[in-house]
């Protein structure tokens, strides 16, 4: 019985302070510490300061219980900044018979503390094996015993005091700031402590806290309060719950004794107290007030004002069923036990598989007494599963199970369309078409025949899944053409119309003659052919072919008409090698052997003429000059005369210069050109002819 009182208390109160968090959970994986921890905290109230502390390990607070318990010290700060130290007292926890003597016989969490003090684990038999649970089961004890404690030395400032954990300090002055330390009397080489210390300013007890802000969230005939573990925590070690059912004039404190709650699971983020009320949509206001290590309460939270709410489906609907009627036309039943007050009707869904989704037939719920519905929306060739949904008044919805559709299908798929295809030089055929959209296509079966008006037969062995088919046809015979049909199969093997005949001419499979290069002409840019056409009388079109090469490949110049005989291939590079060749192209596409190639050469690109010549007498009336103008310095100008009784002739030249100067001239009529000689031995032809007579 005690067992279970200790217990529920765990699950109703807290740990004192931060550092209480340590010691309330179980370590039961956790090595031992190698130096253990206390914490402290102080509160001001003017004409006294109480100061509580908590070991942070269940051994240190057995042993400090054994050895005497903690020693306390005060120290004043001067207003010079010196410290004082006030005194230093043993604060050793109660005996049995102190508690007796200090606390009321009716105070029942009293006998707990001194249990939890002085009471003493279940001890191992000395014939009992010792192994690694039963030691953990004995730590657990002790980390639970400590938990305990810490607990009841929050909600009560006297069992804190009783128990060794708090001091409440009456020799002080107000204003004064006090440092108060704390530490274990415990052997220090079992185990070594820190010192845990605490200051404050003794200018009284200020505001009550306030409590943080807690919402609600309704629920079926419950309502849940939530708050912020993060916030709460920082100032708060436990909680009272308060509820008002006139409006919030009166409040009842739900919990008699301050609640906790673990921080596991889906409550490590908040606070989450739940309540259950007599009736739904009625008003209830709560408040929740926290309590500090301290034991004094907050002002209590804003009231929050909440219903419970219908959470409880109607009963689902049962032995539904369906029937097709024709077409897009389905009926489907159902059936109800029972009709509760608060049904508002059911909506009909539909789905293409029992996982869904499923999609409502109707915008508007049907009437409670109904008991069948017609869709006229059913796609016969689409698996069809049918759902009713009740629905009450809180819109909470139970689903009926689902209930599939057998359609009498007997309309197969669209006609296939847009046949397209081939036969090329192989005897491979390929065709393909438009893909049927129906949801329930099975395949394609593909028919031929050499005639039109020949029965087809089937060319697959069974459904072809892809609008795309296959085949191999002979090329050696006098059938030039070959005839196909295509029909869609739905998964009722409902067959289509057939498709349009799609006739497909096998190919010719001897190649044309190629034509013959008979002349060219090659200047410096261009090149132009002549030849002699193939003697094939099925060529639809002739390649040009060039290659700059031996070693190249041959590249498409120009595809020309069958009946072309030359061609001009123009923007070729000057002083460059070519080869070009002929290709015949006949109707069913089949080219000729390229024709014996053509090797040439282009012409050289002759630079341009000097421009703007002229002569004119020199001073002396003896000497001709010549003058021109020419863009390039790195060349060498060659100058032509012709004489009264000679030809044009080379006579003389002069490098990078534009003028030239003739003294060996008489009487007579001189004509004078110039030639432009480059680097690379390029000549330009002759320039403009300049006159000149001389007496």
């Amino acid at each position: 019985m005690r067992t279970l009182f200790i217990l529920l208390l765990l699950t109703t109160l807290s740990p004192a302070i931060a550092q209480r968090r340590a010691a309330a959970v179980l370590p039961n994986k956790q090595p031992r510490p190698t130096r253990y921890h206390v914490g402290a905290l102080t509160r001001s109230y003017g004409d006294s300061v109480m100061v509580r502390w908590a070991p942070a390990d269940a051994l240190l607070f057995k042993a400090a219980v054994r050895s005497g318990g903690y020693a306390l010290t005060r120290r004043t700060v001067n207003a010079d900044r010196s410290i004082t130290t006030d005194f230093r007292v043993a604060v050793k926890p109660w005996t049995v018979e102190e508690w007796k003597q200090r606390v009321s016989p009716r105070d029942t969490l009293a006998g707990v503390c001194v249990q939890l003090l002085y009471g003493k684990n279940e001890p191992l038999a000395s014939t009992e094996a010792v192994s690694l649970d039963k030691l953990m089961q004995q730590k657990n004890q002790n980390d639970l015993r400590m938990a305990i404690a810490l607990v009841l030395a929050d909600a009560n400032p006297v069992h804190a005091r009783g128990m060794g954990l708090g001091f409440i300090d009456k020799n002080v002055k107000r204003g004064a700031r006090y440092v108060y330390s704390v530490t274990a009397l415990t052997d220090t080489t079992l185990y070594p402590s820190d010192t845990a210390a605490a200051m404050v300013v003794n200018d009284g007890p200020g505001e009550r806290p306030a409590m943080v802000t807690v919402r609600a969230e309704a629920g079926d005939r419950t309502v849940s309060l939530v708050w912020s573990r993060a916030l709460a925590d920082a100032q708060f070690t436990a909680y009272y719950v308060e509820r008002s059912t006139d409006g919030g004039k009166t409040f009842r404190r739900i919990n008699q004794r301050p609640w906790i709650q673990p921080p596991t699971g889906k409550f490590a983020q908040v606070y989450s107290f739940s309540d259950s009320v007599a009736q739904n949509y009625r008003s209830y206001q709560y408040r929740v007030l926290g309590l500090t290590p301290f034991g004094e309460l907050s002002t209590p939270s804003a009231t929050v004002s909440i219903r419970g709410i219908d959470r409880t489906p109607p009963e689902a609907v049962t032995d539904v069923r369906t029937t097709h009627l024709k077409a897009s036309q389905v009926r489907i039943t159902w059936q109800r036990s029972k009709t509760e007050g608060d049904l508002a009707g059911y909506f009909v869904a539909k789905a293409n598989s029992t996982e869904g989704p499923f999609l409502p037939l109707t915008s508007r719920l049907l009437p409670g007494n109904q008991r069948e519905f017609v869709d006229t929306t059913a796609l016969p060739y689409l698996p069809t599963y049918y759902m009713v949904v009740a629905v009450d008044t809180a819109r909470n919805a139970s689903r009926s199970l689902p209930a599939y559709c057998f359609f009498n299908d007997t309309k197969g798929p669209a006609k296939p369309k847009n046949l397209q295809g081939y036969i090329d030089s192989t005897g491979f055929v390929r065709i393909v078409w438009d893909r049927n959209t129906e949801p329930d296509l099975l395949g394609y079966s593909v028919i031929a025949a050499n005639d039109p008006s020949h029965v087809f037969t089937a060319e697959t062995p069974g459904f072809l899944a892809i609008p795309v088919f296959n085949d191999t046809t002979t090329l050696r015979t006098l059938t030039r053409k070959k005839y196909y049909r295509v029909i869609a199969y739905d998964k009722n093997l409902n067959p289509s119309e057939p498709s349009d005949v799609l006739a497909l001419t096998r190919p010719d499979k001897l190649r044309p003659v190629a034509p013959v290069i008979s002349t060219y002409t090659a200047g410096d840019t261009t090149v132009t052919l002549a030849w002699s056409r193939s003697s094939s009388d099925d060529v639809a079109r002739q390649i040009v072919l060039r290659r700059e090469s031996a070693v190249s490949r041959w590249t498409e110049v120009k595809t020309i008409d069958k009946t072309q005989t030359s061609f001009t291939d123009s923007g070729l590079k000057p002083n460059t090698a070519y080869s070009y060749a002929l290709v015949a192209v006949d109707s069913a596409g089949l080219r000729s052997e390229a024709s014996f190639p053509l090797h040439t050469k282009t012409l050289r690109l002759s630079p341009r003429p000097v421009s703007d010549l002229t002569v004119r007498f020199g001073a002396d009336q003896k000497t001709v000059s010549l003058v021109w103008s020419y863009p390039r310095q790195d060349v060498r100008f060659v100058v032509y005369r012709a004489m009264p009784q000679s030809g044009l002739r080379s006579y003389d030249s002069v490098n990078r210069k534009t003028t030239f100067d003739d003294n060996r001239v008489s009487a007579g009529q001189y004509e004078y050109a110039v030639r432009v000689i480059y680097p690379d031995g390029t000549e330009s032809n002759l320039s403009n002819l300049a006159r000149v007579t001389i007496r």
